[in-house]
């Protein structure tokens, strides 16, 4: 069943909305970033608390702000912080029985990915397809066409799937699809 049917647009919860800005919040690029956000996209940086889910344009436009202001590879290890320190303690115990069924592996933590996520976002479907005993293909599609920044935010979450399973892996190539709605990463490890 398609998460993204008659949505138009996907949501992000107000905890990963934290999450992100915490990170932020500690770098000396924060009054920067925020005096080039729009009035409600500041509303929600100002408390990211006051909605349960909020549209992902907003966050879109935190990301590129951010960007502007610290760069691309500073922004995926935002990314990768926000996982790590803030959803690493939500996700863990959803993910405990499948890590000590599985030997840790991280084709078996991708094919849970999508009901992992439903946490921090909404209205976008996570299809893992293996291709051997230790590579695939994670494709992420979303009801419109998302920034381009959005790909290093799943490098992020793919880097915290490899830390939790104690694997070296890494993203063999990554593709935004010419729609720009579908993102795609062929990961080994």
């Amino acid at each position: 069943m398609s998460n993204i049917a008659g949505m138009a647009d996907y949501e992000v919860s107000g905890a990963y909305v934290d999450a992100v800005l915490r990170s932020l919040k500690g770098s000396e690029h924060f009054d920067t970033i925020k005096s080039k956000l729009t009035p409600p996209v500041r509303e929600m940086v100002d408390n990211p608390w006051s909605e349960t889910w909020h549209p992902a344009l907003h966050l879109e436009a935190v990301g590129e702000a951010a960007i502007a202001s610290i760069g691309l590879t500073a922004f995926e290890e935002l990314a990768y912080a926000a996982v790590r320190d803030r959803f690493g303690a939500i996700v863990m115990p959803m993910l405990k029985s499948t890590l000590a069924s599985t030997n840790r592996s991280p084709a078996a933590v991708l094919s849970k990915l999508e009901s992992v996520v439903k946490v921090a976002m909404r209205g976008l479907d996570i299809m893992w397809q293996p291709e051997s005993a230790t590579t695939g293909l994670l494709q992420v599609r979303y009801p419109r066409p998302v920034a381009a920044h959005v790909e290093n935010s799943w490098r992020g979450v793919l880097r915290y799937v490899f830390e939790v399973t104690q694997a070296t892996g890494r993203v063999e190539r990554s593709r935004h699809s010419p729609g720009r709605n579908t993102l795609q990463y062929l990961i080994s490890w």
